[in-house]
């Protein structure tokens, strides 16, 4: 009994460690793969957005000052308590409106307006009057005439119906750009009857025709920044200078400055 009782007691003690040999590691590796899926799940979101969308994005993170709201008046479903938050920044109102266009932007709407006008089969026969270009100057936006009067009765200012259809596919897109725009009107070398009544005048009617079809399409008026005649001082056909298509009216996005 006595031997019993000076038995000597052994503890047995086991460490069992982290999770066994891996530790945590898989916590990080999980991690990890969430945080790189949510990152390429973000820019596949982002490549396929829309112009406007992606513009007003662009917007607001190189200016988000200008986007401020009245919180008092907000329209959105989650009410507000009517103290914004302080902003210290100096925003220029006008700088996210009327601005020109660079030449990323440029190629997204010259895509735009394409899809626009492929998609309306309302357009389909003017479609092939309508050339968009980049150049230099801007996005050109270029509606040329064609045997009979494609978008206006032939020797006249006066808009076909048609056309004013053409003005109400583009009109979205030129809205949602918010880039100024100017108008120029463009005229053949052919001689007018009514010697009163010149290429000049002529020029100018039609490109103010096309500037009111835009105000009653939507387009604001503060976007549409001059219109111009240029008669037939700037042939487009320079071997036939009374080629019908000479006749034309361009709605111009002005490119930025380098």
């Amino acid at each position: 009994m006595a031997e019993k009782d000076n038995a000597p007691i052994i503890i047995k003690k086991i460490n069992k460690g982290a999770h066994g040999h891996h530790g945590g590691a898989w916590k990080l590796a999980y991690a990890d793969f969430v945080t790189a899926m949510m990152a390429f799940f973000l820019v596949m979101w982002i490549i396929g957005l829309d112009f406007k969308t992606k513009h007003g994005l662009a917007d607001y993170f190189n200016n988000p000052g200008a986007f401020r709201v009245d919180f008092k008046s907000s329209p959105y479903m989650l009410k507000l308590d009517g103290k914004p938050p302080s902003w210290n920044d100096k925003v220029e109102a006008a700088a996210r409106t009327l601005t020109n266009i660079s030449y990323e932007d440029a190629e997204g709407m010259q895509s735009l307006l394409k899809s626009a006008i492929r998609n309306e089969p309302r357009v389909r026969e003017q479609a092939r009057r309508v050339d968009i270009t980049i150049t230099t100057a801007g996005l050109k936006v270029e509606f040329s005439e064609g045997p009979g009067g494609v978008f206006f009765e032939p020797g006249t200012a006066n808009l076909k119906p048609e056309s004013k259809r053409m003005f109400q596919t583009v009109a979205p897109v030129l809205i949602g750009s918010k880039k100024s725009l100017t108008i120029e009107g463009h005229t053949d070398a052919q001689p007018l009857k009514n010697m009163d009544y010149t290429k000049w005048e002529l020029g100018a009617d039609r490109a103010n025709a096309v500037r009111r079809a835009l105000y009653a399409v939507g387009v604001p008026q503060d976007r549409i920044t001059g219109v111009t005649s240029r008669a037939d001082r700037e042939i487009k056909r320079m071997d036939t200078p009374q080629a019908i298509e000479n006749n034309r009216v361009i709605i111009l996005i002005p490119m930025e400055a380098k």
